[in-house]
Protein backbone atom coordinates (compact mmCIF):
# COMPACT_ATOMS: atom_id res chain seq x y z
CA UNK A 1 0.00 0.00 0.00
CA UNK A 2 1.24 3.93 -0.87
CA UNK A 3 0.15 6.05 2.02
CA UNK A 4 0.86 9.81 2.91
CA UNK A 5 2.95 10.37 6.34
CA UNK A 6 2.30 14.15 7.55
CA UNK A 7 5.11 14.65 10.33
CA UNK A 8 4.95 17.97 12.70
CA UNK A 9 7.69 18.97 15.22
CA UNK A 10 6.91 19.82 18.74
CA UNK A 11 6.14 23.05 19.14
CA UNK A 12 6.05 25.74 16.84
CA UNK A 13 9.89 26.07 15.28
CA UNK A 14 9.68 26.05 11.55
CA UNK A 15 13.35 26.02 11.27
CA UNK A 16 13.07 22.57 13.11
CA UNK A 17 10.50 20.83 10.41
CA UNK A 18 12.42 22.37 7.51
CA UNK A 19 15.63 20.68 8.91
CA UNK A 20 14.13 17.53 9.40
CA UNK A 21 12.57 17.65 5.95
CA UNK A 22 16.30 17.72 4.49
CA UNK A 23 17.82 15.20 6.90
CA UNK A 24 14.70 12.87 5.34
CA UNK A 25 15.11 13.98 1.57
CA UNK A 26 19.33 12.63 2.75
CA UNK A 27 17.57 9.23 2.42
CA UNK A 28 17.83 7.12 -0.43
CA UNK A 29 14.72 5.41 -0.32
CA UNK A 30 12.66 9.15 0.63
CA UNK A 31 14.37 11.18 -2.04
CA UNK A 32 12.01 12.94 -4.30
CA UNK A 33 9.15 12.05 -1.67
CA UNK A 34 9.94 14.53 0.62
CA UNK A 35 7.65 17.83 0.73
CA UNK A 36 7.39 20.61 3.23
CA UNK A 37 4.02 22.08 3.33
CA UNK A 38 2.62 25.64 4.45
CA UNK A 39 -1.22 26.08 5.88
CA UNK A 40 -1.79 28.28 2.83
CA UNK A 41 1.01 29.42 0.86
CA UNK A 42 3.76 28.49 -0.96
CA UNK A 43 6.92 26.96 1.50
CA UNK A 44 9.42 27.20 -1.66
CA UNK A 45 9.40 31.14 -1.00
CA UNK A 46 10.67 33.30 1.06
CA UNK A 47 9.28 34.18 3.99
CA UNK A 48 6.78 31.06 3.93
CA UNK A 49 6.18 29.44 7.09
CA UNK A 50 6.21 25.66 7.20
CA UNK A 51 3.53 23.68 8.61
CA UNK A 52 4.21 20.20 8.17
CA UNK A 53 6.23 17.47 6.70
CA UNK A 54 4.46 15.21 3.58
CA UNK A 55 6.04 11.94 2.69
CA UNK A 56 4.93 8.98 0.15
CA UNK A 57 5.67 5.84 1.99
CA UNK A 58 5.40 2.32 1.49
CA UNK A 59 5.61 -0.85 3.36
CA UNK A 60 9.58 -0.65 1.96
CA UNK A 61 10.49 3.00 2.67
CA UNK A 62 8.15 2.68 6.38
CA UNK A 63 11.44 1.34 8.48
CA UNK A 64 13.65 4.21 6.16
CA UNK A 65 11.41 6.97 7.63
CA UNK A 66 10.78 5.54 11.51
CA UNK A 67 14.61 5.75 11.77
CA UNK A 68 15.82 8.33 10.24
CA UNK A 69 12.92 10.60 12.41
CA UNK A 70 14.00 8.67 15.46
CA UNK A 71 18.03 9.22 14.29
CA UNK A 72 16.97 13.45 14.11
CA UNK A 73 15.69 13.45 17.48
CA UNK A 74 18.26 11.87 18.71
CA UNK A 75 20.36 14.60 17.70
CA UNK A 76 18.47 17.26 18.52
CA UNK A 77 17.91 18.78 21.99
CA UNK A 78 15.41 21.56 21.49
CA UNK A 79 13.12 19.23 20.03
CA UNK A 80 11.38 16.57 21.90
CA UNK A 81 8.44 15.11 19.84
CA UNK A 82 7.80 14.52 16.60
CA UNK A 83 4.20 13.96 15.37
CA UNK A 84 3.26 11.21 12.54
CA UNK A 85 0.13 10.87 10.77
CA UNK A 86 -0.20 7.86 8.26
CA UNK A 87 -2.94 8.09 5.56
CA UNK A 88 -4.10 5.35 3.25
CA UNK A 89 -5.52 7.86 0.56
CA UNK A 90 -7.92 5.08 -0.89
CA UNK A 91 -9.63 3.75 2.21
CA UNK A 92 -9.27 7.16 4.13
CA UNK A 93 -8.12 5.63 7.45
CA UNK A 94 -5.42 7.07 9.70
CA UNK A 95 -2.76 6.18 12.13
CA UNK A 96 -1.42 8.88 14.34
CA UNK A 97 1.68 8.15 16.45
CA UNK A 98 4.06 10.29 18.56
CA UNK A 99 7.74 9.78 17.51
CA UNK A 100 9.55 10.52 20.87
CA UNK A 101 12.32 8.60 22.61
CA UNK A 102 14.79 6.01 21.12
CA UNK A 103 12.64 3.46 22.96
CA UNK A 104 9.24 4.38 20.84
CA UNK A 105 11.05 3.15 17.29
CA UNK A 106 10.42 -0.07 17.55
CA UNK A 107 6.74 0.56 18.51
CA UNK A 108 6.55 2.82 16.08
CA UNK A 109 8.03 1.28 13.39
CA UNK A 110 5.85 -1.95 13.82
CA UNK A 111 2.64 -0.09 14.24
CA UNK A 112 3.30 2.20 10.73
CA UNK A 113 4.26 -1.45 9.10
CA UNK A 114 0.96 -3.10 10.42
CA UNK A 115 -0.86 -0.28 9.53
CA UNK A 116 0.85 -0.33 5.83
CA UNK A 117 -0.12 -4.36 5.28
CA UNK A 118 -3.79 -3.58 6.33
CA UNK A 119 -3.42 -5.58 9.51
CA UNK A 120 -4.40 -2.73 11.96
Amino acid sequence: MVAVAALSVDGDDDEQLRQLAAWLRDEDELRGRVKVTGPAIDVGQMGGVADSIVVVVTSGSAATLCRSVFDWLARRREVQKVSLKVKNEESGTELELDCGSATDAETVLQAVCEFLEGTS
